[in-house]
């Protein structure tokens, strides 16, 4: 932009000659915004099905729990694969039923069969952990066994618990009554297996704290033998000790003494095991 030129007459300087002022307008930066692709937010759906925007609204990044969605006689299944003793992070299945009745899924061999066939995975680990606990005899083994069939027992319950919910989303659909009801027997399975394995494992406990318990008494009934025993024999170790020392007081060297000293030992050995016994009742 050209700057205008302005005289001033106004102000004169010695020589008679006006001053000339360049105004400038200020200039004003308006940035403009970035403008570049953006980054499209990663889905765990397959992007290929024709889910309507209302589903993929509900779903994050991750898969998240096991849940039903519904939306525009939509119905996606987010459910997870059985998984193992220390395993964080749960595997997802998605399963997607359109309006017509046709089922899609991420896993398996498509259709409805692959549904069946991760309960029917679901119950072959627990029909495992069922043989495990028939076999479990020490406290190691339980707890190996409530160790990896905690999470089996979470899962079945959040796999019964999305099929139940879908149950009541489409109640056209009566596969879903006999998948909601396999998911029910699952769960039970694996509960019942969950009492029965800390039932052993309290079992267990509890005969080794009493085979303990007997190991200890046993020991102490042995050692109070034992006191009796040596209360017995103390005295006349004493009263031996002391006349086998090298003084010459003529009171060893007779037969009548000697039996006298035996007698008198007996007697207080006889004396201490009564002390003993009375003070251990």
């Amino acid at each position: 932009m050209e700057p205008i030129i302005r005289e001033n007459r106004g102000r004169l300087g010695e020589r008679g000659r006006g001053r000339v002022f360049l105004d400038r307008k200020p200039l004003t930066l308006h940035p403009r915004p970035m403008t570049g692709p953006t980054k499209p937010e990663s889905s765990p759906v397959p992007k290929m099905w024709a889910l309507p925007e209302a589903i993929r609204a509900r779903l994050g990044r991750d898969a998240g729990p096991q849940r039903a969605i519904f939306e525009e006689s939509h119905l996606l299944l987010i459910l997870h694969k059985p998984p193992l003793p220390d395993q964080h992070e749960r595997t997802p299945a998605f399963f997607w039923r359109s309006p017509t009745g046709e089922w899609r899924c991420t896993e398996g061999r498509g259709g409805l069969t692959s549904l069946l066939e991760l309960l029917e995975t679901y119950e072959k680990k627990v029909l495992e952990l069922e043989s495990l606990e028939g076999k479990a005899s020490r406290a190691q083994d339980f707890h190996s066994l409530l160790e990896e069939l905690a999470p089996i027992l979470r899962a079945s319950r959040g796999l019964h618990r999305a099929l139940q919910q879908a149950r009541e989303l489409v109640k056209t659909d009566r596969d879903l009554i006999t998948l909601r009801d396999q998911a029910a027997a699952i769960e039970r399975s694996a509960d019942l297996l969950l009492q029965d394995a800390q039932f052993g494992l309290n079992f267990t406990v509890a005969r080794q704290s009493e085979a303990q318990s007997e190991a200890a008494h046993k020991m102490a009934g042995t050692a109070h033998r034992l006191n009796i025993i040596a209360a017995l024999f103390l005295p006349i170790t004493a009263i031996a000790s002391i006349f086998g020392m090298e003084i010459r007081s003529g009171l060893a060297d007779t037969p009548t003494n000697f039996t006298l000293i035996l007698m008198v030992g007996v007697a207080l050995g006889v004396v201490v095991t009564l002390l003993v016994n009375q003070r251990k009742v």
